[in-house]
């Protein structure tokens, strides 16, 4: 992968300031030994990074069974979060000083960051948490999509290591913090996962995504929705996402004459996840909505672009994903020089065809 250097003069000031705050924070925290009674999970990232750490927050409870267990997500993810591991305290993330202002009401003895991003990293070292544990610093100033971070702590002992984030999945990301705690560790390679609910007679498609490259064929989507109504798999096709996704569900519609492909775009989270977890079928690109569908149990199709399924794929023997690797792939995604040529490989025969085995299994 190759590694372009960061010009933005003020995020590499912003990092080395990041890093002289934790060392003084690492020199005036304590060590303890006490088992923790408030534990804070800190992750202000993307919704299918946090639900594809249920299985984590899981084992926190395994190990601590009578701590509080407190969350810090981006307020728009935590009542859907909560559906897959609901943890005793949220604090929803609107601003910086409000969530450090709540953080330090709570007097957390652990704070948890599984994943890297320079905020959480802010926040987690001017709380007044006892002790602090996970990925804090990015010293490698590259514009990688995904790096190898060091395990870092302040307050507590455990041995520091490095974890590759670009050899692991996303539930995978933080068991390098599973080991240094002496919690559970998990294997995501077979996961049986249930259905949350029953499935009704509906597919649910996604067809929006942040990056362009993770954006499969408006067309195709259109044939493949009419594919699975004319077969009778189903009686409706709901096209879901933001509003900034409504252009896109409209070409998806004015590619067919199916009054039952249906425009969802704009409803809430909720209401979506509601259509996911009661879709017989789900097909997307990798994004949030996806990794809802694969942890609501949901037979899951993801359309894989640049990034590795190894990496971001849906989980479960329930899912399958269609994914053309170049040499290129595994690209910082926001660019590229072959017209995105990885997400454009998947044919609509591949689609069908994939979803004929799914369903009829």
């Amino acid at each position: 992968m190759k590694d372009i250097k960061i010009n933005n003069r003020g995020k590499i000031l912003l990092m080395y300031l990041t890093w002289f705050f934790w060392k003084v924070r690492q020199a005036f925290t304590h060590i303890t030994d006490k088992e923790p009674k408030r534990v804070c999970v800190l992750y202000l990232s993307g919704l299918g990074d946090i639900v594809c750490d249920t299985l984590y927050f899981e084992t926190l409870r395994e190990k601590w069974p009578k701590a509080k267990l407190s969350a810090c997500f981006p307020a728009a993810f935590c009542d859907v979060q909560k559906e897959f591991f609901a943890f005793d305290h949220y604090i929803p993330h609107h601003s910086s000083w409000l969530t450090l202002k709540r953080l330090w009401s709570l007097k957390a003895d652990l704070i948890i960051l599984p994943g890297w991003l320079m905020r959480n990293s802010l926040l987690a070292i001017f709380s007044n948490a006892k002790a602090i544990i996970g990925y804090v610093n990015d010293l490698s100033f590259s514009n990688r999509y995904l790096n190898s971070f060091t395990l870092e702590l302040a307050g507590i002992q455990a041995k520091r290591c490095v974890q590759d984030m670009r050899s692991c999945h996303l539930a995978q990301r933080p068991m390098a913090i599973s080991v240094a705690l002496g919690l559970r560790t998990y294997d995501i390679e077979n996961l049986e996962i249930p259905r949350m609910k029953e499935y009704l007679n509906h597919a649910v498609f996604h067809a929006g995504a942040r990056f362009e490259g993770r954006r499969y064929s408006e067309e195709s989507f259109a044939r493949v929705a009419e594919y699975l109504i004319d077969q009778g798999w189903v009686h409706t096709v709901y096209l879901i996402g933001g509003t900034e996704d409504r252009p896109i569900n409209l070409r998806i519609k004015s590619h067919s004459n199916l009054r039952t492909i249906v425009d969802k775009s704009g409803i809430s989270l909720r209401q979506s996840f509601e259509l996911i977890r009661t879709a017989k079928v789900f097909v997307g690109n990798d994004s949030g909505p996806m990794h809802l569908a694969a942890l609501s149990g949901v037979p899951t199709l993801g359309l894989m672009g640049p990034n590795f399924p190894h990496i971001s794929g849906p989980l479960g023997k329930q899912s399958r994903y269609l994914f053309h690797e170049f040499e290129c792939s595994g690209c910082n995604q926001r660019d590229c020089d072959y017209n995105y040529r990885c997400i454009k490989a998947i044919t609509t025969q591949e689609v069908l065809e994939t979803l004929d085995e799914m369903i009829k299994d």
